[in-house]
């Protein structure tokens, strides 16, 4: 693979890099760098298996694949042929969608459940990338959904996603903590959990689109695992090599690209003293994103697939990323936190100020919205108040963290009482 910036582009008054691992230039991009790149544009899940089967194609040819399922990737990025024109333009919620009455819409999401094949005329117009079943979908007037009409060009404006099989209260849970999240004052990728045909969903609004009044935008971004040059088999640390790996040296570059790089710093901390105290350590390179907009450096994404799977028996307790030298939860200390901070770029003189403040408001917000969980969500609590106690003592906190009961995983998971 090798990709070249049309001259024109390089000119052009507007123009801005694809992403931060592929700058401006007029030098080709060689194999490497460029497959990285693309074959993060491709989903990690059956959906693709099927395209592969039944185009005949090797599961390494990103250029055959993209030629298939690449004229609406994420954000802004279409892949087609040299020949073809330009396809992706703003959409026109009351002219350019096909609205699916009830029959359909129930029929795709069993589909989607049961790992059978949409129908051709219903093939996914803008496949996302991830590992769970997806397609994306357009929200239309009157509580309605649809798909773009045929040849339109319009952006879908939300995603639909079928949880794990085995884990079916997947979406209310993911849900419910994108919520918390949003309590706790982070920005979040709204999402809404629902049940059709007695099949839990989740409904997640894109942060890739831009909804002005009639008018659907897009968006260019790309995840961490793009910016990083990473494969996607490389997104968590563990899979990696020293220079070639999501560690906290390389959210640091990533960071230090963006508008305002000391913010950006502190809010990826908070987010990540948030993940821990809700296990959610499936944080991956790919769960976390950079929006492009032109005329001035990326800014952080909203924060999404906020799962806490620190809840599921059976899942890995191993971090998606080190914190210092740690590589489980329970394994970290002050001095992990301290350094993990300064990786990150905050300066040592002000990291422990700096982590203590921020750890001290984060427990404090938690404690208080953790008092009104539901009694399906105590283990969640129980994992919290685990967290928050570890934290505290490490940190030399002082803070008064109410007692609950040990945090257990069995094999019931989120049903445990």
């Amino acid at each position: 693979m090798q990709l070249a910036y049309a001259p024109a582009w390089i000119e052009a008054a507007t123009n801005f890099p694809l992403s931060l691992s592929l700058p401006l230039r007029e030098e080709p991009f060689g194999d490497a760098i460029s497959r990285a790149f693309f074959s993060n544009l491709l989903q990690e899940n059956d959906q693709l298996e099927r395209v592969v089967a039944r185009e005949g194609l090797d599961r390494g040819d990103i250029v055959g694949l993209l030629a298939h399922v690449g004229a609406d990737c994420s954000g802004s990025v279409s892949v087609l042929r040299e020949d073809h024109p330009p396809i992706k333009r703003p959409g026109s919620l009351s002219q350019d969608y096909d609205a699916l009455s009830e029959e359909d819409f129930a029929d795709l999401i069993l589909r989607l459940a049961q790992g059978r094949p949409l129908p051709e005329e219903m093939r996914d117009p803008s496949p996302v990338a991830g590992f769970r079943r997806k397609i994306s979908l357009a929200a239309l007037p009157g509580d309605r959904f649809g798909l773009p009409k045929a040849g339109s060009g319009a952006p879908t404006t939300h995603i639909l996603k079928i949880p794990d099989p085995n884990h079916r209260h997947e979406a209310r849970h993911e849900a419910f903590v994108t919520e918390l999240a949003e309590q706790a004052g982070f920005n979040v990728g709204a999402c809404v959990a629902g049940e059709v045909e007695g099949q839990e969903v989740l409904l997640i609004t894109r942060f890739d689109r831009l909804v002005i009044e009639d008018q659907v935008y897009r968006v260019h971004q790309e995840d961490f695992a793009q910016a990083l040059s990473l494969p996607a088999e490389l997104k968590y640390e563990r899979r990696g090599r020293e220079g070639r790996r999501f560690d906290a040296a390389a959210i640091a570059r990533v960071l230090d690209a963006t508008d305002r790089p000391a913010l950006a710093r502190e809010r990826f901390l908070r987010l990540t003293l948030f993940n821990l105290l809700v296990g959610n350590n499936d944080n991956h390179a790919k769960n976390h994103a950079l929006l492009h907009i032109p005329g001035q450096s990326p800014v952080l994404a909203p924060f999404y697939d906020l799962v806490p799977v620190g809840m599921v028996a059976g899942f890995t307790d191993e971090l998606a990323f080190r914190i210092g030298n740690a590589h489980l939860p329970h394994e970290i200390t002050a001095g992990d936190l301290e350094s993990f901070c300064v990786a990150l770029g905050i300066p040592t003189a002000g990291a422990r100020r700096i982590l203590a403040s921020t750890a001290t408001e984060l427990i404090q917000v938690m404690e208080r919205l953790a008092n009104d969980f539901p009694r399906e969500m105590r283990p969640l609590d129980n994992l919290i108040g685990e967290m928050s106690g570890l934290l505290n003592t490490e940190l030399g906190l002082g803070l008064a963290v109410r007692e609950r009961d040990a945090h257990v995983v069995r094999g019931g998971g989120w049903n445990l009482s």
